[in-house]
């Protein structure tokens, strides 16, 4: 009898964090609530002074993001710019379109390490991944947006389930934004897929898509 109780008491101790962390998760979670731009539009105006952080993913998904900002007007925000080491492009594109639109003013840079080289074994790429992942989330830590905003690639991926488990543990409160590729017709990418459950807003720019998932958002072609 004795032993009875001492079980039942261990099962709810342990039950209790468990349920605490469970309806944490329910809490944070974007997907377990209507989006918040369904119930009420605020105006751009209204985020003056906040601070925003974009990731560059290099290649095609950098020239997608640069041409959705050419139109925004970002000047009254904390702009953080986020790229992998080695990306020279995306650096310069970052640096450039800082200086040429903002005067370098209220202007911040991170530069991450690549979670996987071209041409590197899966094997040897934990460890970089593990070791990018880490460097990633103490600058994160430091500079805390308000927004971040990725349109892929799957280097993306891991900063944002670590800003969704920042949030979690109640380190930030760091809007998700993605917006999905142009070339992203009839599905969405693995990255979208991945990142969609924990995205305070998915932003696709085909109809098609548009109509698949109840959280996506449609404004026509961004990009």
């Amino acid at each position: 009898m004795l032993l009875e109780s001492y079980f039942c008491a261990l099962v709810v101790a342990l039950s209790i964090p468990i349920l605490v962390v469970l309806l944490r998760i329910l809490q944070v979670s974007p997907f377990t609530q209507l989006p918040k731009h369904l119930k009420e539009r605020k105006s751009i105006q209204s985020l003056n002074n906040k601070h925003v952080s974009i990731f560059l993913g290099s290649g095609g998904h950098t020239g997608e993001m640069m041409r959705l900002l050419s139109r925004m007007n970002l000047a009254s925000f904390d702009r953080t710019w986020i790229y992998s080491s080695g990306d020279t492009a995306s650096q310069c594109r970052a640096h450039s379109d800082e200086e040429e639109r903002y005067g370098n003013r209220r202007g911040h840079y991170i530069q991450i390490p690549r979670a996987r080289n071209v041409g590197q074994s899966y094997i040897s790429s934990i460890a970089t991944t593990l070791f990018s992942m880490a460097v990633s989330a103490i600058k994160l830590v430091r500079h805390n947006p308000d927004v971040i905003l990725f349109n892929g690639p799957g280097t993306c991926i891991p900063i944002a389930y670590m800003l969704f488990v920042f949030k979690l543990v109640g380190l930030n409160r760091t809007k998700i934004i993605y917006i999905e590729s142009l070339a992203r017709v009839k599905t969405l990418s693995l990255s979208g897929r991945l990142i969609m459950p924990i995205t305070d807003r998915c932003i696709v720019q085909w109809d098609a898509l548009y109509n698949q998932y109840s959280r996506a958002e449609f404004y026509g072609m961004l990009m």
